[in-house]
């Protein structure tokens, strides 16, 4: 089968692309208004992108009516922003602060997710996170349809139980404390299953 992608409908695209690109971390996204109101949304189309100096980027797709999302809006007004990885344990938080709410209502205070001001941005991060990265904006792109932010990682935050020493003596995360979610097609996550190592061969 082939399927050519100017053929496709929006709704069609995004349920063929999100189906296939799988599994896909989960950024939960925490940002600050210019006018002081905290916004906390998650986004799947999210990728490391560097390592010095250490770089993440996601995906803001435009809501209904080609409207910024609170989230772009907010990151490209003040350029700072904290994601947040997303443990099993915060799945529920996690879907109930995806929901369309007001740009004045804060999801932190609506889906009663605690919130803690991060060190060297001006943007919340959720205090049970167990593992959050601060963020400076450097790159952004308007794709029409989405906008592409990369920013820089100023801080890491770890719950000290998810950090672990390797053989080698480098602080490495622990997946089995951190237990990440990843989303996949439609209403479907994923916990990491079935871990196995494959080394390349001269």
């Amino acid at each position: 089968m082939v399927i050519n992608p100017p053929e496709l409908g929006a709704l069609e695209a995004y349920k063929l692309a999100t189906s296939l690109i799988v599994p896909r971390p989960i950024a939960w996204v925490g940002s600050r208004s210019k006018s002081g109101v905290d916004n906390l949304a998650p986004f799947s189309f999210f990728m490391g992108v560097s390592t010095q100096p250490p770089s993440i980027a996601i995906s803001v797709a435009r809501g209904r009516g080609g409207a910024l999302k609170d989230t772009a809006v907010n990151i490209l007004a003040t350029g700072h922003f904290t994601v947040s990885l997303v443990s099993f344990s915060h799945l529920d938080a996690m879907v109930t602060s995806s929901l369309p709410w007001p740009p004045d209502v804060s999801e932190f205070e609506a889906v009663e997710i605690p919130a803690v001001a991060a060190d060297t941005v001006l943007a919340p991060r959720p205090a049970e996170a167990l593992a959050t990265m601060e963020c400076r904006l450097v790159h952004q792109h308007d794709m029409g349809s989405t906008h592409l932010l990369v920013g820089e990682v100023s801080r890491y935050h770890f719950d000290p139980a998810v950090i672990r020493i390797d053989e080698k003596g480098h602080r490495v995360v622990d997946l089995g404390v951190l237990d990440p979610i990843a989303r996949l097609g439609g209403a479907d996550y994923c916990r990491i299953g079935e871990v196995f190592s494959a080394k390349a061969q001269k």
